[in-house]
């Protein structure tokens, strides 16, 4: 189908069109090559044969980038969206290669839509319990808050993300991995991300036993600030790269230091029944870690890989600790309690 239109703009006949000869024949309009190729693709065909910098096409790029005209109907929303999360995820640099390549990897199977998922998941058990207590009370006796007196029961290390402390522990949680964990599943992919929160999330229980262990854990700090961790180091590495950086820096700060404040008030508030604030940190930690692993960059350097294969261990190293002081001492824990 594409054969003749790329013939036609293959003056030489080498199998090869010039950047400069492309930009000649629609500046002159020599050929009625919108009538054929709609706009946006030439558009993204210039932007992609420069980002190569060899300035020249060949016929199967040209066919790659020609497969965007697929999702025509939708590039206007998918677009405006993908250049939302390039900003937010990655710098100036990098920012029109990760369009070019997530519009040519573009597809709806599956979506995006792993914070989404959790996100409701997380809004439908709190209204849940609120209809059930009759009132905002943390559920203290729910399957899945993470209960120091019931340790044994080992997926509450991981369930305690679906609980949370009332509507503004809920509000927050949800906000900030909306906003941060969209653009990054749109540039990194959705197990990428689901990975950093997933490992955020049993850091932090993991971490929050060890140096809190008479408290009960709920909410989803561990995984959001795991994600708040891993593009933080990578706005930091990528400083002067970065789009409104010191934006960024400041409101994330501003995020953080509010949530760990009202965490550690209700800490030490003197209820009976307190909630730990450590899943934040062990959070950032494990988030930091694994991001730099996992989150796929598209100029790999090579201290950049080894500084991944470093942090991969710092992370093995980490969890292994918490996981094996958790096993061999019992004694440092509250008695289990059985039913």
């Amino acid at each position: 189908l594409w054969a003749p239109v790329f013939e036609r703009l293959d003056v030489d006949k080498d199998g090869k069109i010039p950047l400069d000869e492309m930009k000649e024949i629609i500046t002159q309009g020599n050929l009625q090559i919108n009538e054929e190729i709609p706009e946006e693709v030439i558009e993204e065909i210039l932007e992609r044969a420069d980002w190569d910098k060899n300035r020249v096409l060949t016929f199967d790029e040209f066919l790659h980038m020609l497969h965007s005209r697929e999702i025509a109907a939708k590039r206007p929303y998918v677009q405006r969206m993908i250049r939302f999360a390039a900003m937010v995820a990655v710098p100036k640099t990098e920012k029109q290669a990760v369009i070019n390549r997530y519009l040519d990897e573009y597809s709806c199977k599956p979506p995006p839509i792993f914070m989404l998922s959790i996100s409701i998941i997380e809004i439908a058990i709190f209204i849940y319990y609120c209809i059930t207590l009759k009132g905002i009370d943390i559920p203290l006796d729910s399957v899945l808050i993470y209960n120091p007196y019931r340790r044994y029961e080992a997926w509450r290390y991981l369930t305690y993300m679906l609980i949370h402390a009332g509507y503004v522990h809920l509000f927050f949680n949800v906000l900030i991995q909306l906003l941060i964990g969209i653009p990054l599943e749109l540039v990194h992919k959705w197990w990428r991300v689901g990975l950093v929160y997933l490992g955020g999330v049993i850091a932090g229980s993991l971490g929050s036993s060890i140096s809190d262990p008479n408290a009960y854990l709920a909410g989803a700090s561990g995984g959001v600030y795991a994600l708040i961790a891993a593009h933080m180091s990578n706005v930091i590495l990528n400083w002067a790269e970065m789009e409104f950086n010191w934006v960024r820096l400041i409101a994330l700060l501003v995020f953080g230091g509010t949530d760990v404040g009202v965490a550690v008030y209700n800490r030490y508030s003197g209820d009976k029944n307190r909630i730990s604030y450590a899943a934040h940190f062990a959070g950032v930690i494990g988030g930091l870690l694994i991001g730099i692993v996992i989150l796929r960059n598209l100029k790999v350097r090579r201290w950049e890989r080894v500084i991944g294969w470093f942090a991969f261990l710092l992370y093995v190293i980490f969890m292994a600790f918490l996981i094996i002081w958790n096993v061999a001492n019992p004694s440092y824990f509250p008695q289990s309690k059985y039913d």
